[in-house]
């Protein structure tokens, strides 16, 4: 699997240069990678990536109660339909699989002109994460992509609408309803800098340790302190804060904040993106007390960059050696994810 997941992201790499030698195969060539990608996640052995097998559980023990609480309606009512017509949990897998990687791919259309660099920062990026092992969270995420320009031009009954499609999905997605108070209106130097400063802030906050279960918020502060709770008891895992992607990430936030005005002319959502994409930054440092609520807002907010990175192609020449990077920069990411942070088994 992870030789032939290579393979795709490398093939996307030479069709990345010969595309506008074939433009008029582009179309039935995009198809084809979303087939693909769809095919692979939803037909992968149970077991290869780290929540597959729990997915299964939920299949199987769909009317459980204690489920209730944990998976979402919309999990539980696909697998009572099909539980009784396939009795396999790659029906389940095909489904999610399918939102998942097709919303994704329309909101690349809709979002970017480098629809090629949008899907190989994609597969580098997050597709393993989304599709193989948080498929909830990748429905929700690729719907949160497509309400960007609705909040952007503060079209927000439609966004919030989306919204509440993704929350269907993945009850983490409440946390998009803030992002309803954000505007893409165009960010000055001193609002750059501004935002700049949410990385070191995140580490601050962090280094002080501040116990987020103080909050005196109804139902958050005690979802805080359950969360700490099992951290105490060794059931989360610590969240390291000065991994390799996150160093990337910081990085390429800072770089694009300093590039702003060469990137803005070809992303018209670039203002809101980046605010986003700090708000995701200085959330996973911030609460890093409680990993599980950290990495939720991260890499829900987080899906953004797949936009943001292709921005970096805009700011280098000549545009081979942008690509270059671009492609680099997900290759990094995606041997990252599979040699370092072991997402997806190595078969």
């Amino acid at each position: 699997m992870v030789v032939t997941l290579y393979l795709i992201l490398l093939l996307t790499c030479v069709f990345a240069f010969l595309e506008d030698r074939i433009a008029d195969i582009k179309k039935v060539l995009y198809a084809s990678l979303c087939l693909i990608l769809i095919m692979l996640a939803a037909f992968r052995t149970v077991g290869i990536d780290n929540d597959s097998e729990n997915y299964e559980f939920y299949f199987r023990n769909y009317d459980e109660p204690l489920l209730e609480n944990v998976v979402e309606f919309s999990f539980r009512f696909l697998s009572e339909f099909f539980s009784n017509i396939f009795d396999d949990v790659h029906i389940i897998f095909l489904i999610y699989a399918f939102l998942g990687v097709t919303i994704k791919f329309v909101a690349f259309r809709r979002l970017t002109q480098m629809m090629t660099l949008a899907i190989i920062t994609y597969i580098g990026h997050y597709y393993i994460l989304h599709e193989f092992n948080q498929i909830r969270a990748g429905v929700a995420s690729a719907l949160f992509l497509l309400s960007v320009p609705y909040i952007a031009n503060r079209k927000l009954l439609h966004a919030a609408g989306i919204m509440l499609l993704a929350l269907f999905f993945h009850y983490s997605s409440l946390i998009l309803f803030p992002l309803l108070f954000l505007n893409n209106k165009d960010m000055q130097t001193k609002q750059r800098m501004m935002w700049a400063l949410s990385i070191p802030v995140g580490y601050i906050v962090y280094f002080l340790g501040i116990s987020l279960s103080s909050i005196p918020i109804p139902y958050i502060s005690e979802k805080m302190e359950i969360y700490e709770a099992l951290k105490d008891l060794g059931v989360d895992s610590d969240l390291n804060v000065f991994s390799a992607v996150m160093v990337v990430r910081n990085l390429i936030f800072l770089y694009l904040l300093y590039m702003y005005d060469i990137i803005k002319p070809y992303n018209p959502y670039l203002s809101l993106m980046l605010k986003i994409m700090g708000i995701s930054l200085f959330a996973v440092k911030a609460l890093a007390s409680v990993p599980v609520i950290a990495m939720r807002i991260s890499e829900l907010y987080g899906i953004v960059e797949i936009i943001l990175f292709v921005g970096i192609y805009y700011t280098i020449k000549p545009s081979w050696l942008s690509k270059v990077i671009v492609m680099s920069i997900s290759i990094t990411l995606f041997s990252i994810s599979i040699l370092c942070d072991e997402i997806i088994k190595i078969m």
